[in-house]
């Protein structure tokens, strides 16, 4: 079997959950060949680098640019499709190459794009939507996708408003990689009886290394008795060089491979409010913290979180974050509160695991698959009849020729 995982790397929530799904294939599936492309990069590989880096900076300085567009976006007709015949032969010719039985697509994008080939090749192999998003845009939806898998409930039900059937959306959360579904007591093992005891805090940006209000936190948890920190600034090389080696009790570190470690350490999480962010804390049990989401997606993700329980989000500018955050490190037993409403949400969120999503997919690949074969079988008896009666180009039996002279 033959899996094709498309994604793009606009804010890296969207690659990580295409790196899950590909690492529970090989988990489950060692003998499939599974092959990830980043589809902006295979449709303009000469300027997707300025592509990914013109989106960084609108995200980052011109937020409000982007949320318009977020929201315009949102109310256009979901069933809209990438219709540019470009965008079309590009799709065709990657998928005459590497001829894949199912695809998985994290990315609106790709699964517009895969749903504009289906519907002009009237190919009708697999097509699987992974959301990596609890707030449910339209760009999401495609009629020609088979199988979704789908963050919250809440999601489920809005895409069976727009026609999908319930049968064909599973509630697997967003995908995380393996690192973070080891066994808990392999990382963190703290007790709160005592307002003085050292905490860990793990301060994240997001793929982008953004993080508002950075120096003034910093130098918050560098002042606050019996806190260590460890930020991760992932390709923001720029905050890397200037908070590297800063203070004793603060480890400034770049892109890492390994955050699950990590989060497993840690007693909080200071963070954007990402999809893919918010999944990894919950599986890791890592309550969060998270200061002025300004992205529009995001906005919804802090405020799901922050009804759940398990965040606690500052929204108004002129609100003294550091004060809060201060009293949340110092009271153990709002830490271990948070601690356990992530795990009722863990509940309520996902009724699917994704080693039975991802069985579910391979079932479907394993059955285009076969008919592939059927097809291939059922032409070579075909053509080996022709030659067995010695039929011609022309479709005809070589001895029609021989029979016509003899009626003439």
């Amino acid at each position: 079997m033959k899996v094709l995982i498309l994604s793009g790397r606009f804010g890296f929530g969207h690659e990580m959950a295409a790196n899950a799904v590909r690492e529970e294939f090989r988990r489950q599936e060692p003998d499939a060949e599974i092959i990830q492309k980043d589809l902006p990069a295979y449709f303009a590989p000469h300027i997707s680098k300025l592509i990914y880096k013109v989106f960084g900076l609108v995200a980052e300085r011109y937020h409000g640019i982007y949320n318009l567009v977020y929201k315009i976006s949102g109310k256009m007709n979901s069933r809209n499709r990438p219709s540019s015949p470009i965008i079309y032969r590009k799709f065709r010719k990657m998928m005459e190459e590497i001829r894949p039985d199912v695809l998985v697509c994290t990315h609106p994008f790709c699964e517009k794009s895969a749903a504009t080939y289906k519907a002009k090749s009237g190919r009708q192999i697999p097509l699987v939507t992974c959301i990596t998003d609890i707030s449910m845009h339209k760009e999401w939806f495609a009629k020609q996708a088979d199988l979704y898998l789908a963050p919250t409930v809440e999601v489920k039900k809005n895409l069976i408003g727009f026609g999908a059937l319930p049968e064909n959306v599973l509630v697997t959360g967003v995908p995380v990689r393996q690192q973070f579904l080891k066994p808990e007591q392999e990382g963190q093992n703290h007790t709160y009886k005592d307002g003085t005891a050292q905490k860990h805090v793990l301060v994240m940006g997001g793929g982008l290394g953004i993080m508002p209000k950075l120096e003034e936190l910093l130098y918050m948890l560098h002042e606050t008795p019996g806190v260590k920190a460890t930020v991760i600034t992932g390709k923001n090389r720029k905050i890397y060089e200037t908070w590297q080696g800063r203070f004793d009790d603060i480890e400034v570190l770049g892109y890492v491979d390994n955050i699950g470690k990590y989060m497993r350490k840690a007693d909080l999480v200071i963070t954007k409010a990402g999809g893919i962010t918010l999944f990894e804390s919950l599986h890791s049990k890592v309550p969060m913290f998270i200061i002025r989401p300004f992205l529009e997606q995001e906005t919804v993700n802090a405020r799901y979180a922050q009804g759940k329980g398990f965040a606690h989000v500052i929204w108004d500018k002129k609100e003294n974050f550091t004060a809060e955050l201060r009293k949340i490190l110092e009271d153990g037993r709002r830490l271990e509160e948070m601690k356990r409403c992530m795990g009722t949400a863990h509940q309520e969120m996902m009724d699917t695991g994704l080693p039975q999503a991802v069985r579910e997919i391979a079932a479907r690949g394993r059955k285009m698959r076969s008919c592939h074969h059927t097809r291939a079988e059922r032409k070579e008896g075909q053509n080996e009849h022709k030659e067995e009666h010695g039929y011609e180009k022309t479709g005809y039996p070589k001895y029609i020729p021989q029979i016509k002279r003899g009626l003439a």
